[in-house]
């Protein structure tokens, strides 16, 4: 007789799988848009500069942001520079400070990815009515706040 796994051991798999499905839809989505030189990790941080337009964004924010180290968060900053997604500019105040800005590039990447994501949360939400939709954030936010907690 088969062993079945645990729930326990079931619902990290189920969401690493996921995610991992959702990520290549997205890339390859990006890739035929001709915009492949976009990481996922790029269009993360692209989103986060794009919905926080209003304020000045640094690195520290970034790094807080998405809990990653300084280290990582400079390479993705210069390699986003280099492709010419985003550019960082000295504050007035404090020369030792840089904000980081998305380029006219980096906005038009990041709306026709938006559009991608949206696309696709439509397609995954099929067939699953707006109960069962809300109980599933509701139980996915409490996961993630009981990952946060340990």
């Amino acid at each position: 007789m088969k062993e079945r796994h645990s729930i326990n051991e079931q619902v990290g798999f189920e969401i690493h799988r996921t995610e991992h499905m959702m990520s290549r839809r997205l890339e390859a989505g990006v890739k035929a848009e001709g915009i492949d030189e976009i990481t996922l990790s790029h269009g993360w941080i692209i989103r986060f500069l794009y919905e926080n337009r209003e304020r000045d964004i640094y690195q520290k924010d970034i790094e807080k942001y998405f809990l990653v180290g300084r280290s990582t968060v400079t390479n993705s900053i210069q390699l986003m520079e280099k492709k010419g997604l985003v550019r960082r500019e000295f504050v007035e105040c404090d020369a030792r400070l840089k904000k980081v800005l998305l380029t006219e590039k980096g906005i038009q990447s990041h709306e026709t990815i938006e559009n991608m994501i949206t696309e696709m949360n439509s397609g995954i939400l099929e067939g699953i009515d707006e109960q069962d939709a809300q109980v599933f954030l509701k139980v996915i936010r409490r996961i993630r706040e009981n990952i946060e907690k340990s």
